[in-house]
């Protein structure tokens, strides 16, 4: 192959040779700008803004976790009735469908919502805490339609001297 294209090359004159070396010229330049230069200098970018946006979420959550720290530690709320029912009333309140509600011993509960908001039952699990149940244990089982169904164990967050049944 190359010997056919090496004597089709020296059957040309020289004008014809020159102008054969040009556009060959010219076509390697253009495959090297479009085709090598300009998609690394696109990607190099790319990579570039993934960096920017990753070290600003980063510094977001390490100042949201340097604001816990700082945060004053709330005093537990006494519960306003029996767990299992402050909770299926909690979750009612928040729009949840309660499956199964199961208490465990007399200071904590089992719930369950088969079918959920991610960001609706994460807001409501974060606002027990201000009506006395504290979050022992969750399970978020995702599904097809975008919800989760999740299993939550609730215990009873007691202030302290109600706790140990003191003076």
């Amino acid at each position: 192959m190359m010997g056919r294209v090496s004597t089709w090359f020296i059957g040309l004159t020289g004008r014809e040779r020159w102008l054969v070396a040009m556009a060959a010229g010219l076509t390697a330049l253009i495959v090297l700008v479009y085709g090598i230069i300009l998609p690394l200098g696109n990607a190099l970018d790319a990579a570039a803004l993934r960096h920017r946006e990753a070290t600003v979420r980063a510094g977001r959550i390490t100042a949201g976790i340097a604001a816990l720290k700082r945060a004053p530690v709330a005093k537990a709320v006494a519960l306003a009735g029996p767990v299992e029912q402050v909770a299926g009333a909690s979750a009612q309140a928040a729009g949840f469908v309660v499956q199964s509600s199961q208490r465990q011993g007399s200071d904590a509960v089992v719930l369950t919502v088969p079918a959920a908001r991610a960001a609706a039952a994460l807001a409501w699990l974060d606002g027990l805490a201000g009506q006395g149940l504290a979050v022992e244990q969750v399970t978020m089982t995702p599904a097809p339609d975008g919800t989760v169904a999740v299993n939550v164990t609730l215990r009873s967050s007691r202030a302290p001297d109600q706790a140990g049944g003191g003076s």
